[in-house]
């Protein structure tokens, strides 16, 4: 690295890590407020809070790491501006676009962390924040009957779907068993009772009044009054909600849950929206890099508040246009995927354009 890029990136993430706390201390200020009033009504304990506060720290950081990164390239070429040293830069023969090269860059590495700790730390954190404003922080009990119970058998291609489920004496209402291709794409087999019961002696599910269909059509339906599988050993334990969180599943756990989803025409909209906002919104810190070193390079006599009020609204403007795409994505306009992207795509060309017509 040239002596050049150890400076500026020296600068950058300085100013970027100045940003971030900033930013992170208002989000956290504004929090203290119901952390108190939970304590006051004595839904928390102090190491509640504490905790409560910790588990908001990776999404504070997902959605302030874009504006940080905003003020912080425009302050390194703000500052560097005002001390001429963009001019003795040009005079020298180095372009304004090769100065900011180093700032992109290290966007671009910001964005990829992002990414990771949106997928990889923030689920955890929002499922250990749920569980404190709910009071369940401490262990207990999981409920003995489940309504709406979904499972994916275990290492096999079925899918169960139960209106009503008691853990414990393993009694279910209204069950639909799907059995699958091997790519997980096709029913083959789908399986219809009124109710069901889990043999805990035999390990496994017995179906009353069962009706059975096949995909193939020389098979014709069938109506059993007792049927049992014994691959159906998947015991009540075992099985969760339809309804899921988003927020608190991984990549890989939402393309599951979609599949798992589409399997049975289950709504997957919601769970295509979060996916699409993991994969594009951890990037808005690389493409909003580009208006922060074209507003730094318009305007140079240092931070000024014109500069930081247009910083500001620019970086807000990008979650505005984010949540009204997200908007017409959840209603059905857009494909939730490219739906993600578009405010990407929107405001990368306007920072291209802006950082091409700089000052310098």
């Amino acid at each position: 690295m040239k002596i050049l890029d150890r400076y500026i990136s020296k600068n950058f993430i300085k100013s970027f890590l100045l940003s971030l706390i900033a930013f992170m201390g208002i989000f956290i200020v504004s929090q203290l407020f119901r952390v108190v009033k939970y304590l006051s009504d004595g839904r928390f304990t102090p190491k509640d809070a504490v905790m409560f506060i910790i588990t908001m720290l990776p999404r504070i950081f997902i959605d302030v790491a874009p504006l940080a990164v905003l003020l912080g390239c425009m302050m390194t070429v703000s500052v560097m501006a005002s001390n001429l040293e963009i001019i003795s830069l040009k005079t020298s023969g180095i372009s304004f676009k090769r100065i900011v090269i180093t700032p992109i860059i290290l966007s671009f590495f910001i964005s990829l962390g992002v990414f990771f700790v949106n997928d990889s730390v923030y689920p955890e954190f929002q499922k250990m924040n749920r569980d404190l404003k709910r009071g369940e922080i401490t262990l207990r009990e999981a409920p003995i009957e489940k309504r709406n119970a979904f499972l994916r058998g275990e290492n096999a291609n079925y899918i169960y779907l139960m209106s009503k489920l008691n853990r414990k004496t393993g009694f279910a209402e209204n069950v639909e068993v799907v059995d699958l291709n091997k790519d997980f794409s096709k029913a083959e087999r789908i399986i219809t009772a009124h109710e069901a019961r889990y043999n805990f002696s035999k390990k496994m599910w017995v179906f009353k009044d069962a009706n059975i269909y096949y995909e193939n059509k020389d098979k014709k339906p069938q109506t059993v009054e007792y049927f049992a599988d014994p691959k159906y050993s998947d015991i009540p334990d075992h099985f969760i909600t339809t309804t899921v969180e988003p927020r608190t599943l991984t990549i890989k756990e939402l393309k599951q849950t979609i599949r798992e989803m589409t399997s049975i025409g289950g709504d997957t909209r919601e769970l295509l929206v979060e996916l699409g906002n993991r994969y594009s919104f951890p990037f808005a810190s690389f493409i909003i890099s580009f208006l922060g070193l074209a507003l730094g390079g318009r305007y140079v006599r240092g931070t000024s508040a014109v500069s930081l009020g247009v910083c500001v609204l620019l970086g807000y403007g990008y979650y505005i246009v984010k949540a009204s795409f997200e908007a017409f994505s959840s209603n059905g306009f857009l494909n939730p995927l490219i739906g993600g992207w578009i405010p990407n795509i929107i405001f990368l060309i306007v920072g291209i354009f802006l950082l091409y017509k700089a000052e310098y």
